[in-house]
């Protein structure tokens, strides 16, 4: 392999690992392996939540309540994001697909900026007609 090609594929990976998201795939995996406590722990203090035709702002300990109870009643294979990107307001945005044990869901979640960290503010959690 040529030195500058060697050198372009190190810096992609070092970039590529820096682009990585840590609250994005805290929430990805809390979402995969069905944890409402460990997804709760990314939430803003009052999250807009949005499980099915239901939406409201919630505390933190409601919220996580509400999402372990959709997780009981669908428990999670997996979630794959198929879109991101950023609001008007600056927020960072995903959407995927959550397979589940009992059909397909769309997800949509925002990420926003909290002084160094992020935190979800919303997250949807909506029947899909997807069949991946």
């Amino acid at each position: 392999m040529s030195r500058p090609l060697a050198l372009l594929l190190s810096l992609l990976l070092v970039l590529g690992l820096h682009a990585q998201d840590p609250v994005r795939d805290k929430v990805v995996q809390a979402m995969r392996t069905g944890n409402a406590a460990a997804l709760a722990e990314q939430f803003i203090p009052n999250i807009d939540l949005t499980i099915k035709e239901t939406s409201e702002v919630y505390s933190r300990s409601q919220a996580e309540q509400i999402v372990r109870k959709f997780f009981n009643d669908h428990p999670p294979v997996d979630l794959v994001i198929e879109h991101s990107g950023v609001s008007k307001f600056g927020d960072e945005y995903f959407i995927g697909i959550l397979r589940t044990r009992t059909g397909y869901f769309r997800v949509t979640f925002f990420l926003k900026k909290n002084g160094e960290t992020k935190q979800v503010k919303q997250l949807r959690i909506e029947s899909s007609k997807n069949d991946l």
